[in-house]
Formats: C-alpha cells, structure tokens, sequence
C-alpha cells in the first residue's frame, strides 16, 4: 500500500483491530459507540451487536460508577487530551490500565462531541514495578540496618551514597550525610597520607581489594578504629568501571581481644617460665647454699687450727657439691638461651641414613636391655638441616625413650624412616609408660615434665621443638598411658638448587 493511497474503513478498521490496546468511540454519556477487535476480546463476547447502551467503566472496568479520575470526563469538560491509571478488581485479580480520551468531531455540522478512548493493559509493568519496588526498598533496609559501613563513590572518588553504619564510624553522626555526600576521598590529606587513597585508586581501575585490621581514624581525628575495608569495582555492562562499593566493618573490639589474648598468652608463657626456672634453681641454689654454709664452719677450724684430715676430707665434699650445683645452674641458664638462640646454626645437606645409625651406635640400647628395631628405608634423600641440632633433637627423643623404658620387660623402641612426597618421615616409638592424654599437648612447653625430679628439667623437647621449627621441620608426639609414644618428625628433603642455608 503506498503512503499517498487513500485509506478505506475496511482497511483502517483492520489497522485498529492489530494495536495492542483497547480502542473504544465513547459518546459524552461515555457510551460505546463502536470498539476494536483487542476491546471485543476485554469484554469476552465474540459478538456485540448492541453496545450502544454498554457504558466503558461497566464492561471494560466492571464498575457500576464512573472511574475515579476519569479521563473521559475530563476530556468532555477540558476539550484536550487526558489520560489516566486506572486500577480494576476483577475475579479477586488486580488490573492496571493506562487509559487516554482524545476529543473527536465527526464533522463541521456536528454537535455531540464523541470521545476516543484507548485502554492499555499495564498488569505486567506494574507488578514488575511493584517488585523492583519491594526489592528496592529490602535492599535498602538491608544496607540502612546493616552493621557495617556500605557506601559508594564515583569514578572521581566522590561519594555517592553512604548508610548509616558510616555515619557512627566516620563519627560525623546526623551529619554524615551532608558532609560526605560530594566529598572527594581521593583527595583528602588523610586518605591519601595513610595509604587509603592509593588503594581505592586501584579499586577504580578495576582491581578488587580488601585490608585487614587497617588503622584508621574518624573523620574529626578524635578516635581510632582497626577496620576490615572491601573494595568492590563497580562495572557497567561494557566492563567499564562507573564507581567503587565499599565495605567497612569496625574490627577495634577484635582486634584489641586479640592483642590481649596474645598479651595474656606471653604472661601465661613468662609466668610458667619463672615458675620453672624459679623451680629449677631453687634445688641447687639450697644446696650451694646448705654446703657454703657447712664450709664456712669448717674454714673458721682451720683458721682456728682446730681441723683434722676427716675434716679437710668434709671441706672438699661440701666445694665440690658447691661446684656441682653451680655447674647444675650454668646448664639450666644455657638451655634457656639455647631455646631463643643457637649460634651457628646452619642449614646442610644431612645424609640422615648415616645420622640415625650413628646415633644407634652411641645409644648402646642392647646394654640397657632394650630390642631396638629398625624400619629405615635403604635409600633416602638427603635431608637439609643443621646436624648438630639435628643430633641434639634425636637424642633427646631417644633418651627420654629409654628413661620411659626404665624397668619394663620387654621393653622395644623402633625407629623408622621413609620419603613422603616432599619430606622424610621419622618415627621413635617406645612402649614404654606414655603421657596421660590431658598433659600431650603441653610437653613441648618449657619446663613441663613427666620424669621424677632430677631426671630432666622439661627443655629437651622444648628445645626439639625450637630447632626443627627453625629447619622447616615439623614435629607430633601421639602417646597413650601404660601403653607408649610415638614421636613423628617430618625433615625437609634437601633442593640442590636451593643449596646452602643460614636460617637466622
């Protein structure tokens, strides 16, 4: 059909007929003169030959009174143009229409002035409105009520948005809002002096970040807070960056319950230090004392030249003691620093193969009447590690092996050894007394002991402990009362290309 072709009735009827809207040709009594084929379809009659008494808000809006707001009459009363939402009920069901009257003349001569309505179901866009609506507003009483500071800001570092958590960790209250909204963070003296400013800069270019425990101060300086900071970028569909969400949470109560968690931890660990060194000295320091004393007297004989041979022999016994103990002292003293520092401890390459054999042959353990068995895998990797700790580590193990073997028939150790992926796998077991499953998990501290007194001070494993942490190495004990223990050591496997070590 060219453009410049005259339409006929037929032809426009059917063109009205195609629109998705309800078309209707009311007179100013608002009854139906004639309606399209979408409008037929509204009234669920397939044959309407009479609607000339069928009044629009009756069948169209299943109303028995003219629409609130009606376009219609206001149309008849304005002469222009009017339109109007209109809400139905019908069937329990709620309906949206957009309806629009447009006054028309059928011709110069003519008085009744007939109206042109159209009513367009908007059902869908307004339920659709109504849920964005709803979820609009559950986001923003999520982020309103969210214990943490959500806020957001442009490309240029303005903020855009801020919730009220920010409000109380800015310490800008009521006014956090006025005061920040339009600021520039990025440009702020403060951001950019403690680092933030960088960071957010990043995070506009499109790269996510997150800072744990930052320190950070209010807005007026008066208040300090450590604080968990999110940076999300924001991107458009094109992948371009348009702002940056952040998130600040307020980690100062964590953070201070940690420091003094950690605090309380060092007392604990100084408190029981002092209470075993306190311990450990003291038995020595007595005798010394005791012996000094005993001494004295036997010097002020000999001065007064009233001694004999039996006591210049008691003289010797009581310095010697004197020396002993003193030397008892010294060992204690040495083992406390050996645990903090060893000078020269260097890492190797350790042939461990020769190492634990070595160690077998100073045990003597068929002299102590105990069945050594070996499960040592032939061929080993090297191991990187310092030797002499090494030794020192072994044998400590060993040693309170045999002490926890004292006196029991048929008492065994087994050594065992084998590659595991990156590391070598050590096992001592003994079946000697064990540990009670309460007191395993405190014998690598200082001072802790099971052996009666005299037996040990309680650092040996401390220092095992101490000097494979160093080595990259690990260390578990597994033990059962009455039954033995296992102590597992896992030694790194020595890299060439990683060659020479100084650990500090």
């Amino acid at each position: 059909m060219k453009l410049n072709q005259q339409i006929d009735f037929s032809t426009a009827q059917s063109i009205l007929d195609l629109l998705p809207m309800g078309l209707y040709v009311l007179n100013h009594e608002r009854k139906i003169q004639w309606m399209n084929k979408r409008a037929v379809y509204w009234f669920q009659k397939k044959n309407i030959l009479h609607y000339g008494e069928i009044c629009c808000y009756k069948e169209v809006f299943k109303r028995k009174r003219p629409c609130r707001n009606c376009p219609v009459l206001k149309t008849l009363k304005s002469g222009r143009t009017e339109h109007t939402e209109i809400k139905s009920e019908y069937k329990g069901e709620s309906r949206y229409y957009y309806v629009t009257a447009t006054p028309l003349k059928e011709g110069e001569g003519d008085k009744e002035t007939l109206i042109i309505e159209t009513v367009q179901d908007i059902t869908n866009y307004m339920k659709a409105e109504e849920d964005l609506r709803r979820l609009n507003d559950f986001n923003t009483a999520i982020i309103d009520n969210a214990p943490v500071a959500i806020f957001t800001i442009d490309r240029t570092g303005k903020f855009i948005s801020v919730n009220p958590a920010l409000a109380t960790l800015s310490g800008l209250g009521a006014e956090a809002e006025e005061k920040l909204l339009g600021f520039n963070w990025i440009e702020n003296p403060y951001t950019i002096r403690c680092g933030l400013a960088d960071c957010i800069k990043r995070g506009l270019e499109g790269e996510p970040f997150e800072l744990w425990d930052f320190p950070f101060t209010t807005y007026k300086g008066d208040r300090g807070h450590y604080i968990h900071f999110r940076g999300v970028p924001l991107k458009a569909k094109d992948g371009k960056v348009e702002g940056l969400l952040c998130i600040i949470e307020d980690t100062s109560e964590k953070v201070m319950a940690r420091i003094q968690s950690i605090q309380d931890a060092k007392v604990s660990v100084i408190g029981r230090l002092m209470t075993g060194v306190a311990h450990e000295l003291n038995n020595p320091l007595a005798a010394i004392a005791a012996n000094s004393e005993l001494a004295c007297e036997l010097f002020q004989n000999v001065k007064d030249g009233m001694v004999d041979k039996v006591e210049i022999e008691e003289l010797r016994e009581h310095l010697e003691v004197i020396e002993e103990q003193a030397f008892r002292c010294k060992n204690i003293i040495k083992d406390m620093i050996d645990i903090t520092k060893k000078e020269d401890f260097e890492v190797h390459e350790v042939d461990l193969h020769a190492l634990l054999n070595e160690l077998l042959g100073v045990l003597n353990l068929k002299k102590l009447k105990i069945r050594l068995i070996k499960e040592i895998a032939d061929v080993l990797p090297h191991i990187k590690g310092d030797i002499s700790a090494l030794k020192q580590c072994f044998l400590n193990i060993l040693h309170n092996a045999t002490d926890a073997l004292e006196g029991r028939e048929g008492a065994a150790i087994r050594i065992g050894a084998r590659i595991t992926g990156n590391f070598v796998r050590v096992e001592i077991e003994d079946n000697g007394i064990g540990i009670h499953d309460g007191l395993v998990d405190k014998i690598f501290e200082p001072f802790f002991s099971t052996k009666d007194t005299g037996k040990g001070i309680g650092l040996g494993l401390t220092l095992c402990y101490e000097f494979l942490k160093r080595m990259g190495a690990r260390i578990e004990v597994e033990s059962k009362l009455g039954r033995g223990s296992l102590f597992i050591i896992a030694l790194p496997v020595f890299q060439k290309s990683k060659g020479l070590n100084r650990l500090p």
